[in-house]
């Protein structure tokens, strides 16, 4: 994909998949929201679990995006079907945002994209420190796709 479709995708899709490595040495997924701004990746949660103690012994991570179209059907036997998709995959390192202007702005943003009805609603202040905002400094990103042949009919999974 181009830097241009991967930026497209990435601003089009809420969720996807962060994983982090573990203290037992096993990869830790977690399906999470997450906002796009200024060509980052940020996501939110609780100061504490799983996932944050992980991403603050160890930074490095991959977070996973993907937008399923369906099956294009290629032939007429069992196997002739292949899957419709762009994902983009970025590994980085999790940063802890520690500034507070930049976690309200976040937070906004967040909601704005993720909640449109409460995009005017006001925020309360009093729940921003113990929110924990997290961008994700990629260190590489990669786009793929499968996109039907003209004709092939796509069906729903």
């Amino acid at each position: 994909m181009s830097p241009e479709e991967i930026s497209d995708l990435l601003s089009r899709q809420k969720e996807g998949v962060l994983c982090s490595n573990g203290a037992d040495g096993y990869p830790y997924g977690t399906p999470v929201n997450y906002v796009y701004l200024d060509g980052t990746i940020y996501i939110h949660g609780s100061k504490n679990g799983e996932k944050i103690g992980n991403l603050r012994n160890d930074p490095r991570c991959c977070f996973t995006v993907m937008d399923p179209k369906g099956f294009e059907i290629t032939g007429e036997t069992a196997c002739n079907t292949t899957t419709v998709y762009e994902s983009v995959v970025i590994r980085g390192k999790a940063v802890i945002i520690t500034d507070e202007e930049t976690k309200i702005r976040v937070l906004r943003g967040m909601v704005d994209r993720l909640v449109p009805d409460k995009k005017n609603a006001a925020m309360e202040m009093a729940k921003i420190p113990p929110t924990e905002v997290i961008a994700i400094a990629a260190e590489s990103v990669t786009g793929k796709y499968h996109r039907p042949v003209t004709g092939h009919r796509v069906i729903d999974g």
